[in-house]
């Protein structure tokens, strides 16, 4: 069953969405907001690129050509990609020196320098730091600074600046109401003072929103593995002080292994759980230890009824009317779609469960709802686990 549960994770997210090939220049957003073909961002950086050539005023062509160039490489095909490198497939330099020579002290042009000192891990005074505050002074809050400027004030540990920051982030409704659900109801299903990892956008941004927007789960502890691997970072100490910890030894690379074993064998009296999101890579040395709970895996060295657990966080935590039906739309719906795909190993354990205890009933509607979850993110597939 476990097998089946990681398969159905991570299928989720890789899986994408045929789309027509765009005629048109249209915005281009992360995976994280959208998910597209590699033929799709093909067709948005030659379109975006010949905006650009015809002389577009449009500061986001560079913002929309860079991103479509960044998705159709790193989610998409990179060898097709670099096979195709030369006019509209680029690499970052090229469009940089171009928005550089085009959009010079603009919104824009900052922002693309900040995601690039990001990347670079350029973090001195001319680096992300610079470049994020440049942008900030032009549009302080946009949709765009909102993950950077959380990383940068997580980083610095400025707890202050982290709320703010959270509260301006939430108030914007850039956040899907899909993804902040899910996490809410992760959030809702741990137990006291626990502690949860977490690794992607998705999982760590909403919910440290969340927490530091609408109180929701003070009580527990979200650490970010990729952020405390990082020991020459406030965060990377502080982290593991606040739990009574030792920091992380940090003669050499530390690798995400390594933060959870660290945990593993010194955390005391927090219970330690792992996002659902997070590869089993992560925690695969203590695998027959790790107990599904919904949403989310706890590592228990004895064994509990875990299906009682997850029983009770579906039927009475956690907040499910919205994949049965939505009354608003989202540009980010189809990643949101595929996030709300995160249900369907809960819901085949639930089934299961309640076909050999003869609730027939409640065996229906589950299967019903896994249904119209599987439509929705592109995974009918999967409905295959389900009895016919």
């Amino acid at each position: 069953m476990k097998k089946v549960i990681r398969f159905i994770l991570l299928t989720t997210f890789i899986i994408v969405g045929v789309s027509g090939f765009a005629q048109k220049p249209q915005p281009v957003y992360s995976v994280v907001r959208q998910v597209q073909d590699f033929d799709w961002y093909e067709a948005q950086a030659k379109a975006w690129k010949q905006e650009i050539d015809n002389g577009t005023t449009n500061p986001m062509a560079w913002v929309y050509w860079n991103e479509a160039n960044r998705m159709a490489a790193i989610f998409g095909d990179r060898e097709k990609w670099e096979s195709k490198l030369g006019d509209y497939f680029v690499p970052k330099e090229t469009i940089l020196e171009s928005a550089e020579k085009h959009i010079p002290n603009t919104f824009e042009y900052y922002y693309l320098k900040t995601k690039a000192a990001w990347e670079m891990w350029e973090m001195d005074d001319k680096g992300f730091e610079y470049y994020l505050f440049k942008a900030q002074e032009i549009r302080p809050y946009d949709d765009l600074l909102f993950s950077w400027l959380l990383n940068h004030y997580m980083i610095k540990n400025d707890k202050a600046n982290i709320e703010l920051v959270c509260k301006k982030w939430y108030e914007s409704n850039e956040i899907p109401q899909d993804i902040l659900t899910t996490l809410y109801n992760m959030l809702i299903s741990l137990e006291e003072n626990a502690v949860l990892l977490v690794y992607g956008d998705n999982d760590t941004y909403p919910a440290w929103v969340l927490q530091n927007a609408k109180n929701i789960r003070p009580d527990v502890l979200i650490i970010n593995i990729s952020f405390a691997r990082a020991t020459e970072w406030a965060y990377g100490t502080s982290i593991f002080k606040e739990i009574g910890i030792k920091p992380l030894n940090n003669e050499n690379d530390i690798t995400n292994e390594q933060v959870f074993k660290h945990l593993v064998e010194n955390l005391k009296n927090r219970p330690l759980y792992v996002s659902a999101f997070v590869g089993e890579e992560i925690y695969k040395e203590y695998s027959n230890k790790m107990y599904f709970t919904g949403l989310a895996f706890k590592y228990s060295p004895i064994p509990f009824d875990n299906l009682a657990v997850l029983r009770d966080n579906v039927e009475n935590k956690f907040l499910l009317d919205f994949l049965k039906q939505r009354f608003h739309n989202s540009y980010a719906q189809s990643a949101a779609n595929r996030m709300n795909g995160s249900y369907l190993p809960a819901f085949l354990q639930l089934y299961k469960h309640y076909k050999q205890t003869g609730e027939n009933d409640k065996a229906k509607k589950i299967k019903e709802l896994a249904t119209t979850v599987a439509q929705n993110s592109e995974v009918t597939e999967w409905l295959n686990y389900f009895e016919k």
